[in-house]
């Protein structure tokens, strides 16, 4: 891989961006942005192009032909979760998204997914609401996406903690191979007799359209839905879960903006998910590949070298929003970018929208006067990297409430 041209030009030497997690991050970002429109970092023991405005990001999701997809997800995700549709282009994108992707559309998301959120919700609130206290992150956030999706795909969750241990492992790949390996074998083993079921006794579930249905006179394979469901439930639950735990660390550390959201949550609450998904996106820094030797917005691009497109950067870029850094949830913004852009922007955007809004609605209302526990450390609730630096979540989120 050519790095000679790209080392000779580094702007920043001590943090690699695949592995290292920078404590002050946006504050890293922040000083790079200063100088320029993106900066040249060490990745993976190579050298990136780190893009930090809101325009360039933007721009690099739509610009396909020169970032594809499909040129860093068989080496980061392919061998774990198969050809999926991050691997795909062309008819067989369309077809795979054709099939997959209605029931998580905008359209469809309040006669198909709300009715399992909010029951959901409550169990779990109902397990902890006597106590008084709890680590949301261990006893709400990191399981809440998990079922959310078992229950999508019409799955008996019977041990929460495998279920959960698939979800974070199919996504460790890079970093801890033999668990990736091991929990895709597992759940692709768990996933062929339920095709197999679902094929001849179809029901109201994703696996049954996902086995059923159609696109241009084309069905998919059992690899193909097996792919599809290998992405889907990593994706669908870890990043939703990071989302979830941004989002609460941003109002617990700002207890006005907490406050603002309580007094009226039918109002506040779809704007503080908007908010805290623009201070703290789940997906922080995103890699992809350019495979092409191209000068792109006036940047020098040798081939095979990798690019980061910093959201989270992007996010908090004041040219796009005014006193970026301030969690506000009077910003009325929509921070559509933390779900990328372009062909395989996010496919299950509303369904994460809408277990955001209905778990912070719950949690308010059945948590009366929510807080961070008095013993709980900025060190514990940092939001900080979870896979390599591209996820990033809070640890632990311990808080207290007033009991009944």
């Amino acid at each position: 891989m050519t790095t000679s041209p790209l080392a000779a030009a580094a702007d920043l030497d001590d943090v690699d961006f695949a592995f290292e997690d920078a404590p002050e991050l946006h504050q890293v970002l922040a000083e790079l942005r200063a100088s320029k429109a993106h900066a040249v970092v060490p990745f993976a023991g190579a050298h990136a192009v780190l893009l930090l405005t809101h325009e360039l990001v933007s721009a690099a999701f739509k610009d396909e032909d020169t970032f594809p997809a499909s040129a860093i997800y068989p080496l980061t995700t392919g061998p774990v979760l198969g050809r999926t549709l991050q691997c795909m282009s062309g008819r067989e994108h369309r077809i795979n998204r054709a099939i997959a992707s209605p029931p998580f559309r905008r359209n469809r998301a309040t006669d198909y997914v709300e009715p399992i959120l909010e029951p959901l919700a409550h169990e779990l609130v109902d397990r902890i609401a006597d106590r008084g206290e709890a680590d949301l992150v261990e006893e709400f956030t990191s399981t809440y996406p998990v079922l959310v999706i078992s229950r999508l795909l019409g799955l008996p969750v019977e041990d929460e903690q495998t279920v959960r241990r698939w979800a974070h492992d199919l996504f460790y790949y890079p970093f801890e191979p033999e668990a990736a390996k091991a929990s895709s074998r597992e759940f692709t083993d768990y996933l062929r007799p339920v095709l197999q079921q679902r094929r001849s006794e179809p029901g109201d579930d994703l696996i049954s359209r996902l086995v059923t249905e159609s696109a241009e006179d084309e069905a998919l394979t059992d690899e193909q839905v097996l792919s599809f469901l290998r992405l889907l439930f990593p994706a669908g639950a870890d990043t939703t879960a990071l989302g979830l735990a941004n989002l609460l660390t941003g109002l617990l550390t700002h207890p006005d903006q907490l406050a603002l959201v309580r007094s009226d949550p039918q109002e506040h609450v779809p704007w503080a998910v908007w908010e805290g998904l623009r201070w703290e996106p789940p997906v922080g820094l995103l890699p992809r590949l350019c495979p092409e030797a191209t000068t792109w917005h006036g940047i020098d691009v040798p081939p095979n070298t990798f690019m980061i497109f910093s959201i989270n950067a992007a996010l908090r870029d004041p040219a796009k929003f005014a006193d970026p850094h301030r969690f506000d949830v009077t910003r009325r913004e929509t921070a559509m970018l933390a779900f990328g852009q372009g062909p395989h922007t996010c496919a299950g955007t509303w369904l994460a929208l809408a277990e955001l809004r209905t778990a912070l609605t719950v949690l308010l209302e059945r948590l009366p006067g929510l807080r961070l526990h008095p013993a709980a450390t900025a060190e514990q609730v940092r939001v900080r990297s979870q896979v390599g630096v591209a996820l990033r979540g809070p640890r632990s989120l311990p808080v207290q409430w007033d009991r009944p």
